[in-house]
């Protein structure tokens, strides 16, 4: 189970990093489109994971530990993916 976590994390991590990338480069104004507190839920996120899976290969974090972090980075995505809506309806308008 935890080889296939580990294996799921790396997948979606590479992913991630190529969503954040290209998202960036198509975005004309980050402020004009409301994107700037998906975008900086997703950087956080994006940091979560890497130190996730820099912790996994240089102190071999396992276990309780790799389970916080991951959930931990779920819920920056969960905030920045749903998040936004909340955002754009109740806190802008």
């Amino acid at each position: 189970m935890e080889r296939a976590l580990f294996q799921l994390l790396t997948s979606g991590f590479i992913l991630l990093t190529l969503g954040l990338i290209t998202g960036l480069m198509f975005v004309d104004d980050l402020f004009a489109q409301h994107l700037v507190h998906k975008t900086v839920l997703s950087i956080i996120a994006w940091c979560v994971f890497a130190s996730l899976l820099w912790g996994r290969l240089r102190y071999g974090w396992r276990g309780q530990t790799a389970v916080k972090w991951t959930l931990a980075g779920s819920v920056f995505l969960l905030l920045a993916y749903m998040g936004s809506k909340f955002v754009l309806e109740y806190l802008m308008s």
